[in-house]
């Protein structure tokens, strides 16, 4: 299975790409979801800090990021 890095920058933007560990995501909620096209990842997470947020539930961040229950081996 594919899986990808999607992350949320502070000024509220989006991206995908790179590695958990990446310096420029140090300030980013970082996920970590399966990949199928760059849209479906970015939908998914999404979805995920949708869920985290009206939960009241702490974000992910770089220190722990979200992993996807398919992505954890």
């Amino acid at each position: 299975m594919n899986v990808i890095t999607v992350v949320r920058f502070p000024n509220g933007s989006w991206s995908t790409g790179g590695r958990v560990s990446d310096p420029d995501y140090e300030e980013c909620e970082v996920y970590v979801v399966p990949y199928d096209s760059d849209a479906a990842a970015k939908k998914q997470a999404q979805a995920v800090r949708r869920r985290y947020v009206n939960k009241g539930l702490a974000l992910p961040s770089q220190k722990t990021p979200y992993r996807h229950p398919l992505t954890v081996v």
